[in-house]
């Protein structure tokens, strides 16, 4: 009994969802570098992982602490388009740099960019339906 009391505290749980969520994407990212040829991996892959996990975290917590709705619009597109400009910078970046281990970190980069953000949309719709 006192298990199930607990997974159902753990389950409402923004962060739970996330450490559960990633650690989907985390079993994804194995399979990824045991199967796929090298021309799709990088050295990157675990590092990217945990940038977007805790860039997650961070953007969930400060988007929640705003209680105004019309500031919260503002604040969400504002981040959303950061997020954007920043990442396509690291993705050039990187490119320019490493032009042989491009393809497999763009990929990912952009894989693991969907995911988590439609993840952190999908929980700050529920979030703010309460």
């Amino acid at each position: 009994m006192l298990t199930i009391l607990l997974m159902n505290a753990l389950s409402k749980s923004f962060y739970s969802k996330l450490a559960i969520f990633s650690l989907f994407t985390l079993a994804l990212l194995f399979v990824w570098k045991g199967y796929a040829s090298a021309r799709f991996q990088s050295d990157l892959l675990l590092a990217l992982w945990v940038f977007f996990v805790l860039t997650t975290a961070f953007i969930h917590y400060f988007l929640t602490t705003v209680k105004d709705p019309k500031r919260f619009v503002g604040y969400f597109m504002g981040i959303t388009a950061l997020k954007l400009f920043g990442y396509l910078i690291i993705i050039v970046i990187y490119a320019l740099l490493m032009k042989e281990a491009a393809l497999g970190f763009t990929l990912w980069f952009l894989t693991l960019y969907l995911l988590y953000s439609g993840f952190e949309v999908v929980m700050l719709m529920k979030h703010f339906k309460k």
